[in-house]
C-alpha cells in the first residue's frame, strides 16, 4: 500500500518554485502559462513514451495516480489529453505515416500542446450528428470548415500560447464527404498554431474560467476553410456499413480517458484525507470534561471520513496497479464495450468518492477547509468538470446499466460472491431485472423511463465498488482496509442493507464503529503509506506554515489614527 515509490518521480517539483501556491490576483494569462509549464515538467518527469500511450503501461497509469495531482489538478487535465487523446489517437497511425511521427514526438515531449476536439456548441452527448465537415478534393486533400456557429468546436483550449512558446496541435472530429457523400465521421489532424499565433483559418475566442477551477484557455473554435494533407485524416474513406460502430471506433480512446481521469481520485482522495488528518493530530480544544487541552481527532467525527477516505484511497490504488480487472480493461482483445463498461464503472465510484470524500474531509476543517488554500476544495470543484469530460458519469451509468439489463454483454462476474459488496451487487440485478420483465423488457418505455433510469448510476457504482474491494483483497490488504471500505459500502446504501442483509440502523452503526475502532490504531502509518508527505502544501499543515502564509498578506491597523486622535484631544487642553 506504500505510495510512496509511484510518486518520487515528482516530489522534487511539488517543492519547486514552480508548484508553489499561486497568489489569488495573479492574472489569468499568467496562471494559464503556469499550468501548462506545469503539465510540461510533469510529463517530462515521466518522459511517456508511444510505447506506453498504446500499450496503457504501469508507467501511464502511474502519471494519472501521482500525488502531484493534488497540488494541481488542472495540468493533469492537459496531461491526459496530451497522452492518452491526442497521441493515444495519433500514434497507432503514425506507426504506418512517417508524416505524423514528428508530430507525434512534438507531442510525446511536451514541446507541443496536444488537443481532441469532439463536441461542437450544437452536439454534446450527439457528437455523432457534428456538421464541422472535411470535403475531399481530388488530389486527396481535405478543406476543413465550420459551416455554422452550432458546428464550432466547445471547451478544448486552442488559444495561442507565446508566452511559453508552445505551438498546439489537435485531433479534431468532423464529418467526412468524399464527391458529397457524407462517409461518417473520422479525426484528423490540425495544426492550431505556431509557437505565438494561430494557424490562418483557425479562430478562437476564450470562453470564462470554471468556477473553482484553473484556467486551461478554454476555447470556442471555428475553421474556416482550412486545406489539409491526405495524411492528416486518421480512419479509412469508405463509407461504413455501420456509421454508429465506426464513430465509436473513432473515438476508442474516450473509454481509457474516463478510467484515466477516474485514476486522478486516488491521489485526490489520499493527499485530502492526510491533509485533515495531520490537521486533526495537531489542532487541539479544551475538552469539556477535563478542561485540559486535546487534539481534535479524538472526536469520532474526525476519526470517520478519514479513514474513510484512506481507505478509499487504498482500494482504489489497489485497482489502478494491476488489478485482474484493470488487466482484462487493459488487454485490446477484449470486447470495446466491456472495457467501455469496466471504465464507467470505475469512474463512477471515483468519482463519487472524490466529490464524497472532499465535502466531508473539507467540512471538517472547519471555517479554513473554504479556502483554496486548503487544497481540498479546490480539488473537489476541480474534478467537478472530471465527472463530465470523457463521458457524462450519469450518461454512461445509465447507457451501462441498460445494455447489462438486457442481457448485451456481462462484465467480470465478482470472485467472491459472499462479501457484502457481491451481494448488494446481486441484490439490485435481480431487482431491476424484475421491474425491467414487468414492463416486457421494453427498456425505451416510459416506465424504464420512470422507475429503472434513476436507479442505474446506483446500480453501476454498486458494480464498480465490487471491483475495488475484491482489487484490494487479491491485493493482500490488510483486514481493516477491507473492513472500512465495506462499511463505506454500506453507508453509501443504507436502506438496501437494512431491507436485504438484515442490518437495520443500529447494526450498521456498530459494523462501522467496529471498523473505525480497529482502523484507528494504524491511523498514523496510513497517513505515512499514502506518500502525501511531500504534495500536502496547504499552510494549515503546521502552525510556522500558517504564521509565514498569513505575513504573505495586507496588513491593516488603526494605531496611527488612534494615535493622531490622542495627540489632538491633547492640543485641545
Amino acid at each position: 500500500m506504500d505510495r510512496q515509490s509511484t510518486t518520487s518521480l515528482t516530489a522534487p517539483l511539488a517543492k519547486s518554485q514552480l508548484f508553489a501556491l499561486q497568489p489569488e490576483d495573479l492574472p489569468v494569462a499568467q496562471r494559464i502559462d503556469t499550468s501548462y509549464l506545469r503539465a510540461q515538467a510533469i510529463a517530462r518527469a515521466y518522459k511517456l513514451t508511444a510505447e506506453d500511450v498504446m500499450t496503457l503501461s504501469p508507467k501511464f497509469w502511474a502519471m494519472h495516480t501521482d500525488n502531484i495531482a493534488a497540488v494541481d489538478i488542472a495540468p493533469m487535465a492537459l496531461l491526459t489529453i496530451q497522452y492518452n487523446l491526442a497521441a493515444g489517437t495519433i500514434a497507432p497511425w503514425a506507426v504506418k505515416r512517417p508524416e505524423l511521427r514528428p508530430i507525434l514526438q512534438k507531442i510525446l515531449d511536451f514541446e507541443a500542446s496536444g488537443q481532441f476536439m469532439l463536441t461542437e456548441q450544437a452536439h454534446g452527448l450527439d457528437a455523432i450528428n457534428m456538421e464541422t465537415r472535411a470535403d475531399m478534393m481530388d488530389d486527396g486533400s481535405f478543406i476543413f470548415n465550420t459551416p455554422n456557429d452550432g458546428a464550432a468546436k466547445f471547451m478544448p483550449p486552442t488559444i495561442p500560447l507565446p508566452n511559453i512558446s508552445l505551438p498546439r496541435y489537435a485531433v479534431v472530429f468532423a464529418k467526412l464527404f468524399v464527391k458529397g457523400e457524407d462517409r461518417g465521421v473520422r479525426p484528423f489532424v490540425v495544426q492550431l498554431s505556431t509557437a505565438k499565433a494561430l494557424k490562418p483559418g483557425v479562430r478562437s475566442r476564450m470562453i470564462p474560467e470554471r468556477a473553482g477551477a484553473g484556467p486551461l484557455g478554454h476555447s470556442v473554435t471555428w475553421f474556416d476553410h482550412i486545406k489539409l494533407a491526405p495524411w492528416a485524416c486518421l480512419g479509412p474513406l469508405d463509407k461504413p456499413k455501420n456509421p454508429k460502430a465506426a464513430f465509436q471506433a473513432a473515438v476508442w480512446r474516450i473509454s481509457i480517458g474516463g478510467l484515466a481521469l477516474g485514476a486522478l481520485a486516488v491521489p485526490s482522495v489520499g493527499v485530502s484525507a492526510y491533509i485533515l488528518g495531520r490537521y486533526s493530530l495537531r489542532r487541539q480544544v479544551v475538552s469539556a470534561n477535563t478542561g485540559k487541552l486535546m487534539p481534535i481527532i479524538d472526536f469520532r467525527t474526525q476519526q470517520i471520513p478519514i479513514l474513510h477516505a484512506l481507505a478509499q484511497m487504498f482500494v482504489m490504488q489497489a485497482f489502478m496497479k494491476g488489478s485482474s480487472v484493470l488487466k482484462t480493461f487493459s488487454d485490446f482483445t477484449t470486447d470495446a464495450p466491456v472495457r467501455a463498461g469496466i471504465s464507467a464503472a470505475a469512474k463512477a465510484v471515483m468519482m463519487m468518492h472524490i466529490q464524497e470524500s472532499c465535502y466531508h474531509l473539507s467540512d471538517r476543517v472547519g471555517a479554513q477547509g473554504l479556502y483554496g488554500h486548503s487544497q481540498i476544495i479546490n480539488i473537489q470543484l476541480e474534478m467537478r468538470g472530471a465527472s463530465i469530460a470523457e463521458g457524462d458519469t450519469l450518461v454512461l451509468c445509465i447507457r451501462l446499466a441498460t445494455e447489462l439489463l438486457i442481457g448485451r454483454y456481462q462484465l467480470p462476474p465478482p470472485k467472491y460472491m459472499n462479501t457484502l459488496a457481491a451481494r448488494h451487487e446481486a441484490g439490485l440485478f435481480k431487482e431491476c431485472r424484475e421491474e425491467l420483465a414487468k414492463m416486457g423488457g421494453k427498456h425505451r418505455s416510459e416506465a424504464f423511463n420512470r422507475l429503472l433510469l434513476p436507479r442505474c448510476k446506483g446500480l453501476v457504482e454498486a458494480i464498480g465498488q465490487r471491483f475495488f474491494y475484491e482489487a484490494a483483497k487479491d491485493a493482500g490488504m490488510e483486514q481493516a482496509v477491507l473492513d472500512v471500505y465495506e462499511a463505506s459500502i454500506v453507508k453509501h446504501s443504507p436502506v438496501w442493507f437494512a431491507v436485504h442483509a438484515g442490518m437495520d440502523g443500529s447494526a450498521q452503526a456498530a459494523h462501522e464503529d467496529a471498523a473505525i475502532t480497529a482502523a484507528l490504531p494504524h491511523l498514523e502509518r496510513w497517513l505515512q503509506w499514502s506518500g502525501a508527505h511531500d504534495y500536502a502544501l496547504a499552510p494549515i499543515m503546521t502552525q510556522d506554515r500558517w504564521d509565514a502564509f498569513l505575513r504573505g498578506f495586507p496588513f491593516f491597523r488603526g494605531a496611527d489614527i488612534v494615535e493622531a486622535e490622542v495627540m489632538s484631544a491633547r492640543a485641545m487642553l
